[in-house]
């Protein structure tokens, strides 16, 4: 079969004169009935020896002159076929080179048509092939198909990507070092049923896959036996931690001070009920508890509500500037108790902001909030707002072009750097007895995160023990486009 019909037409195939032995041996075939015939007549006194010799000489070339033209046209004919099997698309031989026989002529024509009909069938089944594995290979879950001995056959794109290098001809051992994946491959290719099986890469990855291994109806042409699909459910695991994570910090924060209510209830219904100091105290440390638990409440209530909108860019516009300036305004008093001041730095005029300004007031009320709550007393907290060209790595990459930068900065005790990746999970607290002490609940910087990821920015937290913390959040200038998800 040729490599492919595509390619340019050979010259023609030229006459071919036949082997001197094959003509030598066709004629003296040929002549096999006259040469009984001579010898019968010099038997029979009917012809001398000499005049038979010379008669038979003479038919034998005779005849030779014409098996030879006969002979070369089949020979030709048979080189076209030969080439039809070695070679692209050879033109057949032309009549002049097939003078003598119709026959060598009808066997070229038939041969010529053969080889154009499988030519197309050939083009049909390759433009076929290409296209189911143009297909697979676009698929984004990895598939692989093994053969004997675990060897990969053929892998798309996603499995390439998946190990990181091109798996044909590699054994499955040395990209999955599982023994329940390598077992169940072993089983369904002895003959066994399809399975389905879970596994995680070992680290650094850590990534949970659900494995899907299936016979083929037959062993493809280059031997695969085993189609292998591999499902990466790491989100949908790591989601139903955070979920049962959530309900469990959820459920932990609500009942502690739950607990702390219900037992000065008790304890003012029994023994304070006529301690008019102990009342008053007792009901003190319940309104803070009270207070506690209702700030917990509107902050899960405002998460769900920012979840719920996250993947909706947001339609309207804010001035940030005059959103910094009223929330300051607003911490005034918390700042002045620990005698702390906010200083806002705009080193040249900014322009508005695509975005909700509810909640990019919200955003910087928790980091500034953050920022008075673990500043040192009688610091500064600076803010500055500030164009620049380009944003972090973070952001997206449909909106990381010009944006407006807001850096708050504070002079407390700083983070230590293994924190930092943390800080913005839900009741992460680095140390939760301070934390709770003022009042924070552990969702501040979450919302803040999910708040910056519904406008398409980003947010960055640099940190130095000793030294204090800058939050960073990125905005950018133009409207996202709608239906894009945040990266």
């Amino acid at each position: 079969m040729p490599d492919s019909f595509d390619a340019p037409p050979l010259p023609p195939a030229r006459r071919a004169p036949a082997p001197f032995a094959r003509v030598m041996g066709l004629t003296a075939l040929v002549c096999v009935p006259t040469a009984v015939a001579f010898i019968a007549m010099v038997l029979a006194g009917q012809l001398k020896v000499v005049p038979a010799i010379g008669w038979g000489l003479a038919v034998f070339f005779g005849t030779a002159a014409l098996v030879r033209l006969f002979a070369t046209d089949f020979h030709t004919a048979v080189s076209y076929i030969r080439r039809l099997v070695a070679e692209a698309t050879p033109v057949p031989p032309s009549t002049p080179d097939l003078m003598w026989s119709e026959a060598a002529r009808d066997v070229t024509a038939a041969a010529a048509q053969l080889a154009r009909h499988w030519g197309l069938r050939w083009q049909k089944a390759e433009a076929a092939g290409r296209s189911t594995e143009a297909v697979l290979d676009s698929l984004p879950q990895p598939l692989i198909m093994i053969g004997a001995d675990r060897r990969i056959t053929w892998a798309n794109r996603a499995a390439c990507r998946f190990a990181g290098r091109d798996l044909k001809d590699m054994n499955l051992a040395t990209i999955l070092r599982a023994p329940d994946v390598l077992e169940a491959v072993a089983e369904v290719m002895a003959g066994g049923t399809g399975r389905q099986l879970q596994f995680t890469q070992s680290a650094p990855s850590g990534r949970t896959f659900t494995l899907v291994v299936e016979p083929l109806a037959m062993p493809a042409l280059d031997g695969a036996q085993v189609l292998m699909v591999l499902h990466d459910i790491t989100t949908l695991i790591r989601m139903e931690e955070m979920r049962a994570d959530f309900v469990a910090n959820a459920s932990h924060e609500l009942r502690t001070p739950l607990a702390s209510l219900l037992g000065f209830i008790e304890t003012l219904r029994g023994p304070a009920r006529d301690d008019a100091e102990a009342r008053e105290r007792f009901l003190a440390i319940m309104q803070d508890q009270a207070e506690r638990m209702r700030r917990l409440i509107e902050d899960l209530l405002s998460l769900s509500r920012i979840e719920l909108h996250e993947h909706t860019p947001p339609t309207g516009t804010a001035d940030l500037r005059e959103i910094i300036d009223r929330t300051v305004e607003g911490l005034e008093p918390q700042a002045r108790k620990k005698g702390m001041a906010v200083q806002v730095h705009v080193p040249a005029p900014i322009p508005t902001v695509p975005g909700e300004r509810d909640e990019l007031a919200q955003v910087f009320q928790n980091l500034l909030a953050n920022a008075l709550k673990y500043g040192r007393e009688e610091t500064t907290v600076d803010v500055t707002l500030v164009v620049v060209p380009r944003g972090p790595a973070n952001m997206p990459a449909t909106s990381r072009g010009p944006c407006l930068r807001v850096s708050v900065r504070d002079r407390g005790e700083g983070i230590a750097k293994e924190h930092l990746p943390r800080l913005t999970e839900r009741f992460y607290r680095v140390d939760t007895a301070r934390s709770r002490k003022l009042g924070g609940t552990g969702l501040g910087l979450a919302i803040v995160k999910h708040i910056v990821a519904r406008h398409r920015g980003a947010l960055t937290i640099d940190s130095a023990v000793g030294e204090g913390s800058v939050f960073t959040v990125h905005l950018p200038l133009t409207p996202p486009a709608t239906g894009t998800i945040a990266s």
